[in-house]
């Protein structure tokens, strides 16, 4: 990493992380910090990619929903309306009502 440059970043899910770090894997030997990257992001990366980007999309379209929130939605997958609160930022517009419907297409997508 000595000599290199971030030039941008951007947030993606998990289960993004998973398939770029394994078409990497493909041409080459993973570095260190990657090949732990990749381990961690197998055991971790719940969703499959269809169901994570319909979800994603879905999660998008709620008015107030910002995508860095919905990417911590869909890389963790809450269950409960407590572990979808720690998530979503304190100063958010996501009231109660849109709260239970982030919670409903979560639980409706894990179901399927």
């Amino acid at each position: 990493m000595i000599g290199k440059r971030i030039n941008s970043s951007e947030e993606i899910p998990i289960y993004r992380v998973k398939e770029i770090l394994k078409e990497k894997s493909k041409e080459g030997e993973l570095s260190y910090e990657q090949n732990l990257t990749y381990e961690y992001v197998k055991k971790f990366a719940r969703a499959t990619p269809a169901k994570a980007e319909k979800m994603l999309g879905e999660l998008k379209k709620i008015e107030g929903m910002d995508e860095n929130t919905a990417i911590k939605i869909v890389d963790t997958l809450p269950k409960d309306m407590d572990r979808l609160r720690v998530l979503i930022p304190k100063d958010s517009s996501l009231d109660e009502a849109k709260q239970k419907e982030i919670l409903e297409l979560v639980i409706k997508q894990i179901k399927k």
